[in-house]
C-alpha cells in the first residue's frame, strides 16, 4: 500500500501523466490559502465515491458482467456524494466549494487502476496528493511570471505555466528511461 501511494505521488503523477486537472491548475493556482476547504471536500468526496463504487463494482458490476457501466455509476456516486457534501458546507459554513471533474477523473483512475479495495483508496489519494501538491508550485511559478510585469506575457501566462508543467514532467520522466535500468542492454 505504501508502494502504491508513493507511486502515485511521486511517479506516476496525476496531473503529469495522466492530465487530471491540467488545464484546471492552472485556474486553481491564483489563491492557494483560499483552497483548503475546496481540498478537504474534493477528500472527502473521492474517498467516499472510490470506497462506494469499488463496492458496487466487485459485489454487482463484476459479477453481472456490467464492467462498462463503470463510469456512468461513478458518475451518479460522485454527483450524489458532492452535493450532500457540498450542501453541508454552504448550510454550516456559507462557502461555495464547487468542483467537479478533477475528483471524478480520480475516481475513475482508481476504480480502472486497482485490484483491492485498498489500493484503491491508496491510489485515489495520491492521485488526489500529486495534485494538491503541484498546485504551491504553480503558484510560484505564476508569482515568478507575475514578477517580470511583460504586458505582451500577461495574455500568454497560461500558456507559460503550462510550458513550466511539460518542463517539470519531463524532468520527473527523465530517470525513466530503459537503457538506465540495469540488465536490459544484456
Amino acid at each position: 500500500m505504501i508502494f502504491t501511494f508513493s507511486y502515485y505521488i511521486f511517479v506516476v503523477s496525476a496531473v503529469f501523466f495522466y492530465g487530471i486537472g491540467l488545464n484546471d491548475s492552472t485556474i486553481v493556482c491564483d489563491s492557494i490559502h483560499k483552497l483548503a476547504l475546496t481540498l478537504i471536500k474534493m477528500t472527502l468526496t473521492i474517498i467516499s465515491t472510490t470506497l462506494a463504487c469499488f463496492l458496487i463494482q466487485k459485489h454487482f458490476l463484476i459479477p453481472l458482467r456490467l464492467i462498462d457501466f463503470i463510469p456512468l455509476i461513478a458518475l451518479v456516486i460522485y454527483v450524489i456524494f458532492n452535493l450532500l457534501i457540498e450542501s453541508v458546507i454552504r448550510l454550516s459554513i456559507n462557502k461555495n466549494t464547487a468542483e467537479f471533474n478533477i475528483g471524478y477523473l480520480i475516481v475513475l483512475l482508481a476504480l480502472y487502476e486497482s485490484s483491492t479495495i485498498i489500493d484503491s483508496i491508496a491510489i485515489s489519494i495520491g492521485s488526489f496528493l500529486s495534485f494538491a501538491i503541484i498546485l504551491p508550485i504553480l503558484y510560484s511559478i505564476k508569482k515568478r511570471i507575475e514578477l517580470v510585469g511583460n504586458m505582451e506575457l500577461h495574455g500568454n501566462k497560461r500558456s507559460l505555466i503550462l510550458i513550466s508543467l511539460a518542463i517539470l514532467a519531463s524532468l520527473l520522466a527523465v530517470c525513466n528511461v530503459s537503457w538506465l535500468i540495469p540488465g536490459v542492454l544484456q
